[in-house]
């Protein structure tokens, strides 16, 4: 491609073109020819029409994650904990609060009523936080083990790709026209895997 430079900037590009060491002035030109070069070919590759989406075959599956996660034990026993912790959390709030009643009743000074407002709101606080984590906990440890024992039911089916039909918004009827739902067979896995960890633990 041929480069074409105004004359006003060929007259002034020689000037201090002039005055510059030989060697320098050859740096220059390469540079420029090389910089050129790589932009006309830029420019080209930018032409370029993209390439147009070719058809794939996969093989998906699904599951009922919701479903899964109800027939594990130990989630069962999870939740339980759960619940309990809950409610020994609005215990501990109801004590907190009837201490505070009785001290304002008992005419304490505000002072220490306030020493026992913020003393039973960091204890209350710490357990939120706990519960919290154990919650999260739980959760995180069931969907990878859930995600492990799909991938391992995808790989003996030849599977391509493997959904969770709970987390899908759009194209979802897609899916389950053509995929393979391997719920039970997911679950069936996790069963066993806890059966094993309770032979182990014996």
């Amino acid at each position: 491609m041929p480069i074409f430079v105004p004359k006003r900037m060929f007259d002034r590009l020689s000037e201090v073109w002039g005055s510059l060491p030989t060697s320098v002035c050859k740096l220059a030109i390469v540079l420029f020819i090389g910089t050129t070069a790589i932009t006309a070919a830029f420019c080209a590759n930018l032409s370029t029409p993209e390439r147009t989406p070719e058809p794939l075959t996969v093989k998906v599956a699904y599951f009922n994650f919701g479903k899964i996660r109800a027939g594990i034990p130990e989630v069962s026993n999870a939740e339980a904990i759960r619940i309990n912790a809950e409610a020994q959390l609005r215990k501990d709030v109801e004590t907190w609060n009837n201490r505070l009643i009785k001290m304002r009743e008992e005419k304490k000074s505000a002072a220490e009523i306030e020493k026992t407002k913020q003393e039973g709101q960091t204890v209350v606080r710490a357990k939120q936080e706990a519960l919290a984590q154990l919650v999260e906990s739980a959760n995180l440890s069931v969907r990878v083990r859930v995600a492990q024992a799909a991938e391992a039911e995808a790989r003996s089916r030849n599977i391509d790709l493997v959904v969770d039909g709970q987390g899908l918004y759009a194209g979802g009827q897609k899916v389950f026209d053509h995929g393979v739902d391997i719920t039970q067979a997911v679950l069936k896995r996790l069963l066993a895997e806890s059966e094993d960890k309770q032979k182990v633990s014996r």
